[in-house]
């Protein structure tokens, strides 16, 4: 049973999210594109090696978590993350503007982005934008 206070936290940051997501005038994101595509990245979890993601409500950015050992056993992963980011805690498939899929990882390390992309577009319709550095997969657009 969830207290009164839980209950008060989910309601604030419910709001938190529809204000932060009001400023945009486009969402290229539904709960079920997101549920393909973090199939997809766990399915290929070899190819994808760091994925961040910038929150619509700050300019924080965080990393994801996938790996092939991630599972979408349980109802919430239809709209949503636990514990699988740097942030910790739940995260919101609405909560994200955009993922980035850097080339560089760390000083010895790459990840390949012209696989990522074809990755990507095998699961679907995704508003990228590529460059030598990243993929940038857009969420929100203002």
């Amino acid at each position: 049973m969830r207290t009164k206070k839980a209950r008060s936290y989910d309601d604030q940051k419910i709001k938190d999210i529809e204000k932060a997501a009001s400023k945009f005038r486009q969402s290229f994101m539904s709960n079920s594109k997101w549920i393909r595509l973090i199939e997809t990245i766990v399915d290929h979890a070899d190819e994808f090696k760091k994925i961040q993601f910038k929150k619509i409500q700050n300019d924080r950015i965080g990393e994801l978590y996938l790996t092939h050992e991630s599972t979408f056993e349980f109802d919430y992963w239809q709209t949503g993350f636990e514990g699988n980011s740097s942030f910790g805690g739940w995260l919101e498939y609405r909560e994200i503007e955009y993922l980035i899929f850097p080339k560089i990882i760390n000083s010895d390390r790459v990840q390949d982005l012209e696989s990522i992309k074809l990755i990507i577009e095998k699961t679907g319709m995704f508003h990228c934008e590529t460059d030598e550095k990243e993929i940038k997969l857009i969420c929100y657009k203002e």
